[in-house]
């Protein structure tokens, strides 16, 4: 339980990350007024799997036994950043032209989501502190 413990803490980083690239590049191409293309789908898709699989270590952890009340708060916050990321990129890949604004907002619509879930267990978003 402690390495997935770790684990979790340490996919945070890669996801924050992921999600400032994605930013970034969106950002870019919005202003730059550039057509969507193949990086900033890979970016969002990276993204979204990094999200997948925090989600998928943070359920191993309630599933082993790690739960406390405030995790309800956490795991809903939670779940509701890895729909918003998957809805928004879902719809921008399927968009006749996809563009930026879309994977743009679902970025950081998930990363609002995440910052409520961190403030749900009482720990601010760039600590390592358990």
């Amino acid at each position: 339980m402690t390495a997935l413990f770790h684990a979790h803490s340490g996919l945070r980083y890669l996801a924050l990350l992921a999600a400032v690239l994605v930013i970034g590049y969106a950002g870019f191409g919005l202003t730059a007024q550039r057509p969507f293309d193949r990086a900033g789908r890979i970016l969002g898709a990276v993204f979204v799997g990094l999200l997948d699989l925090q989600v998928l270590v943070g359920l191993l952890l309630v599933v082993g036994g790690t739960w406390y009340p405030a995790l309800s708060g956490h795991l809903a916050c939670m779940l509701g950043a890895v729909a918003v990321a998957h809805v928004t990129l879902a719809k921008n890949r399927r968009a006749q032209p996809p563009g930026w604004r879309l994977p743009l907002a679902g970025v950081l619509g998930a990363l609002v989501l995440i910052v409520l879930g961190l403030l749900a267990i009482g720990r601010a978003p760039l600590t390592m502190t358990r």
